[in-house]
């Protein structure tokens, strides 16, 4: 009698197992881009991107932008103004990295006069 119930409460749990993920719970699917946009995305909003395909659980091969006001742009990965647009914000995050890395070093140039106050 305990090891009817002992599988009998296994298919359940096997069961419910299965429901869960074909609903799609735990997965990363949920924000997939369903289209691409076809407006033109100007390169001053943006200030990221991510890649969606296939490894991502998602269906469609997009570019996914972040802009300034943290909304979500998706684009097709094969247009050539959407690659160069890429390519800027690769060099802009490689160019802010070198930046961060300068400053721990001491400022070029002459330091401003302090002006002595007179009592």
């Amino acid at each position: 009698m305990a090891l009817r119930t002992f599988l009998l409460l296994l298919l359940l749990l096997a069961a419910a197992l299965l429901i869960t993920q074909a609903q799609g719970i735990g997965s990363s699917a949920s924000d997939c881009c369903l289209k691409h946009s076809q407006k033109a995305i100007p390169s001053g909003v943006v200030t990221s991107y991510r890649l969606q395909g296939p490894e991502s659980g998602c269906l469609l091969d997009a570019v996914v932008f972040t802009t300034k006001r943290n909304r979500k742009i998706c684009a097709s990965p094969t247009d050539g103004t959407i690659q160069k647009l890429m390519q800027h914000l690769d060099k802009k995050a490689k160019n802010d990295k070198n930046k961060k890395k300068g400053q721990t070093q001491r400022p070029r140039g002459r330091a401003k006069k302090q002006r002595r106050q007179q009592v």
